[in-house]
């Protein structure tokens, strides 16, 4: 059994599992796979599949977040510098 899967297997099992007539458990012992894993795959597979159509991506906010937090360093670091002068 080969417990280590990439997200592209992951997917493919998934997708497989809603395009096919077999059970889901046939599925996972052709795989290799415990049903267990399997519903957490899909529970993760939904969830972002869920984020997806609300518009939300989190990488574009974390983005956001990034830019402004080095534009409040580069603020700093020209403060620091004058101060340096000064004193």
């Amino acid at each position: 059994m080969r417990n280590i899967r990439t997200g592209e297997e992951k997917f493919n099992i998934i997708i497989e599992s809603l395009n096919s007539n077999e059970t889901i458990a046939e599925i996972c012992r052709e795989h290799g796979i415990p049903v267990s894993m399997f519903y957490k795959w899909k529970e993760q597979f939904l969830e972002g599949g869920r984020k997806g159509l609300e518009g939300k991506d989190p990488d574009k906010s974390l983005m956001k977040e990034n830019e402004s937090l080095k534009a409040i360093i580069g603020e700093m670091t020209i403060a620091n510098e004058i101060l340096k002068k000064i004193i």
